[in-house]
């Protein structure tokens, strides 16, 4: 029997599907989220990671709800927003949303491109 090695420096990882966040988040719009997905396949990896690091930093009850939200005074900037629905006192959530961004956002944000933010809601 022979024994074949494979570079799996040369194998593309398998990357999730938009459809796989629906089971993370909830879409506000989903059709637009979904097209926003499809334009920009590089947010769906990193939206799955932000989900695991949401309920690091703001509990495993945490939800997070997707919308695709537009500048007002830029007509064609769309960016998705990740919307964090956290049941702590306002101070309590705010202090959670600046542990994530320091502990884990700030680095992980530069490979959105500009076009993911996570609030809180």
């Amino acid at each position: 029997m022979a024994i074949q090695i494979v570079d799996t420096a040369r194998v593309p990882a398998k990357e999730p599907k938009p459809e796989a966040l629906e089971k993370f988040y909830n879409f506000r719009r989903p059709m637009e989220v979904k097209d926003f997905l499809a334009a920009h396949p590089f947010l769906v990896q990193l939206l799955v990671e932000a989900h695991g690091k949401i309920g690091d930093y703001f509990g495993p009850q945490s939800k997070a709800v997707l919308e695709v939200v537009t500048d007002p005074e830029a007509f064609d900037d769309h960016q998705l927003v990740a919307f964090v629905r956290d049941l702590s006192e306002p101070d309590e959530a705010v202090a959670k949303l600046d542990a994530f961004d320091k502990g884990w956002w700030l680095e992980a944000s530069r490979r959105s491109h500009g076009k993911l933010c996570i609030h809180l809601e």
